[in-house]
């Protein structure tokens, strides 16, 4: 039985380094951005996520891409 993927929904996840705790690790917050196009491209959407992740006050330490879809069995 073959199964397709139906892309439903993308979201990129910029995680930021807020500082460090009182054991010196470091403390991320992470920042969403939903609604991408499911078929965008994955370099035009980790150029965007750095462009926002650079109006950040804090540096980015990872770009992130979520997508989620219905798997049907044909």
């Amino acid at each position: 039985m073959a199964v397709s993927n139906v892309p439903q929904s993308s979201r990129a996840v910029v995680k930021v380094q807020t500082g460090t705790n009182a054991s010196g690790n470091p403390v991320y917050r992470l920042c969403n951005f939903r609604n991408l196009k499911v078929d965008a491209i994955d370099a035009d959407v980790h150029a965007a996520a750095q462009g926002l992740g650079s109006l950040q006050t804090y540096p980015v330490a990872t770009i992130a891409r979520i997508n989620e879809g219905n798997l049907i069995s044909a």
